[in-house]
């Protein structure tokens, strides 16, 4: 057993999730098995990944100077419970209980089989240990540790990360990051929080558009820029369109795996940055998500930050408490407007059923306006909202409305590309 302070991803997930819901924090995945796959070698193959991954053998434990230490568990052996279940029923009765970040593992699992043999592996991970890069790691590690494939040489640890992190050669760094959020609250318009006497209600619309998917690749072609930064201008456009807002402040996650180091390190490593976008109604889109993908860029370059000193330069500036009453003593309770990239990650998690799909079921986070943007031939945008207001028609209208933008887009700039 051995003890560290924790890193910021881990911290920064610590302090978003201590106040939400237990289901809020775990992640369920169903990993189809291949046919000849045995129960002892699922489970050796988990212990393998267990004693190579710190995270999957981690507590917490808050106390001392930092407020918060990760303690790290020996490996340990691997007995799976059997079910003959449906995999779906299994993964949803995993995520609802809760785990104990003190004392347990923050992952567990059962092996799904069908008539007797295995066929289906259901884990379910707290988010402090994965995030959806780790999670896909993991699942491309476990199918190579199955097939008897080598894997990659020692993956990095966290109590590596967090001496780093916290080094005095990094003193500089921390600052610049503190003074970045400083620039970011005296430039931002006022906390917006929801105010109404009405409970928060959720729901969602899930939108996918082959369509928007073509135009989003072309446009970032076209501009030099990345897709990401395509969809968060499209849907910060669509945003002004809505609301009437002309300078929103929308937190983006970052996977912060730009350093080869830490890039296969599974762990909670995201942290979300701040992104003060002014939309100007009249400025042609190009110019827009070009000017957007410069802005994001510079706020990457403070991806990693201590979220304590967030806090303080918040309450200095009237960002305290939370939007809609969800991340109470968390970052996240400062934004309405949230943006996630997952690229072509667990895209089979959400494969629509059809073109436009809404609901009120699945994990919520709490956050009062969340996009999760997921590419590939498919363009697929799932948008939940967290507020007082009733009804659909916000979100299925700025999916809509995102959609637009993209295509009426890339459509204004096919002439002025051939000619």
């Amino acid at each position: 057993m051995s003890r560290e302070r924790a890193t910021f991803g881990q911290l920064s997930l610590w302090r978003s999730i201590a106040k939400l819901p237990p289901a809020a924090c775990n992640l369920p995945q169903i990993w189809a098995l291949p046919r000849d796959a045995a129960k002892e070698e699922i489970e050796h193959a988990l212990e393998d990944l267990e004693r190579r991954h710190e995270s999957l053998r981690t507590c917490y434990e808050e106390r001392g100077e930092h407020g918060l230490t990760q303690v790290v568990q020996d490996p340990a052996a691997v007995s799976l419970e059997t079910v003959e279940a449906d995999a779906a029923q299994v993964a949803e009765e995993l995520a609802a209980e809760p785990f104990d970040l003190s004392a347990d593992r923050p992952w567990r699992a059962r092996l799904v089989t069908a008539r007797q043999v295995p066929s289906q592996l259901v884990i379910c991970y707290h988010h402090i240990a994965v995030d959806a890069w780790a999670i896909n790691q993991l699942h491309e590690e476990f199918l190579a540790l199955l097939a008897g494939r080598p894997l990659p040489e020692d993956a990095p640890n966290c109590r590596e990360l967090a001496v780093e992190q916290w080094s005095d050669a990094r003193k500089n760094r921390r600052a610049s990051a503190r003074r970045y959020w400083r620039e970011i609250f005296l430039a931002a318009p006022p906390m917006a929080r929801d105010t109404g006497p009405s409970p928060v209600t959720s729901r969602w619309a899930r939108h996918s558009s082959q369509e928007a998917a073509a135009a989003a690749h072309r446009l970032a072609k076209r501009l030099n820029v990345s897709v990401p930064s395509v969809l968060v201008a499209a849907y910060c456009m669509a945003l002004a369109r809505q609301s009437g807002e002309r300078k929103l402040l929308v937190a983006v996650y970052a996977n912060n795996r730009s350093d080869p180091r830490w890039e296969r390190l599974v762990a909670a490593q995201t942290q979300i940055i701040p992104l003060l976008v002014a939309v100007d109604p009249d400025e042609e889109f190009g110019a827009f998500a070009t000017r957007v993908h410069w802005e994001s860029l510079r706020s990457y370059k403070h991806a990693a930050y201590n979220v304590d000193d967030v806090f303080e330069e918040g309450a200095l500036h009237g960002y305290h408490g939370t939007v809609n009453g969800s991340f109470e003593g968390s970052v996240s309770g400062f934004f309405r407007y949230f943006f996630n990239y997952l690229g072509e990650y667990q895209k089979d998690q959400t494969i629509p059923r059809r073109e436009m799909e809404s609901g009120t079921a699945g994990r919520n986070i709490g956050a009062p306006l969340y996009l999760q943007a997921q590419d590939g031939d498919t363009l697929t945008c799932t948008l939940r909202e967290n507020s007082t207001s009733t009804g659909f028609d916000g979100v299925i209208g700025l999916l809509r409305a995102l959609e637009d933008v993209l295509v009426l887009a890339d459509a204004d700039a096919e002439p002025a590309e051939e000619s």
